[in-house]
């Protein structure tokens, strides 16, 4: 009894999040295929802004994910004095709303001369506390045995993270890009702040500011299919990932 009522609970909150987006789905497909041809011809700021966003996610979250396995492996791997104090402060980082962080953001891109491009918006998400505190609980399971016969056969830490740990650890490494990823895909209150141009704008900014109708569905549709694509394709992945971060 109690397991169909789980069934029937977790139905029915599949069912919550699957219908929006069937929903919007159906809506821009009762112009036939016109709103996507519109979008993909004769709306090149759209394609512009979708390219802008894919360039955006891909180079934010593979930087975030790089520089995270190198911080996880200094939190999880290596003793020193103040390690468990600067960990907090990455909690605490992460735990702060967005909003607190992006007045900083702004002065800093100004300085660096990178305010209204792309840069604005990729450097800071590079170094996010949120994939750094993921790999650091997934690499503490790493078995030190290895980390330590991988010592017997080269000095170059680079070389025992790159060939030891994130093979051991490919599941968390590919759950915090696609994660990384989803967020920076999803953002819209950042460029806004951090970009004037309209032409450097990514997909979402500009979706926030279509009116209702066939083609604002459509454009929202091709939206979601990247990020969603793939949570389908690294599924087992991002649950091996997850499951890894569950169990510390």
């Amino acid at each position: 009894m109690v397991k169909r009522v789980s069934r029937l609970f977790i139905a029915i909150l599949a069912a919550a999040f699957v219908l929006p987006a069937a929903a919007v789905i159906v809506a821009s497909l009762k112009e036939g295929i016109k709103p996507y041809v519109d979008f993909f011809v004769w709306e090149p700021k759209y394609l512009r802004a979708l390219a802008v966003s894919m360039f955006i996610a891909f180079l934010s979250s593979a930087g975030s994910v790089a520089v995270s396995v190198l911080a996880a492996y200094v939190f999880s791997q290596i003793k020193f004095r103040g390690r468990g104090f600067l960990f907090y402060i990455y909690i605490i980082v992460m735990m702060m709303p967005f909003q607190v962080t992006l007045l900083p953001q702004y002065i800093i891109s100004k300085a660096l001369g990178i305010y209204d491009t792309p840069a604005a918006m990729i450097f800071p998400a590079v170094f996010s506390p949120f994939a750094a505190f993921l790999l650091t609980q997934i690499m503490k399971s790493i078995p030190r045995d290895s980390i330590e016969a991988a010592r017997l056969d080269t000095s170059s830490t680079l070389k025992i993270i790159l060939r030891v740990i994130v093979p051991q650890m490919r599941g968390g490494v590919v759950c915090a890009w696609v994660m990384m990823f989803a967020e920076q895909w999803n953002m819209v209150a950042e460029p806004l702040v951090l970009m004037e141009s309209e032409k450097n704008y990514p997909l979402a900014v500009l979706l926030s500011k279509t009116g209702p109708g066939a083609f604002s569905f459509a454009a929202t549709a091709l939206f979601m299919l990247l990020p969603l694509g793939l949570f389908l394709i690294f599924e087992s992945e991002i649950l091996e990932g997850l499951e890894g971060y569950r169990l510390k």
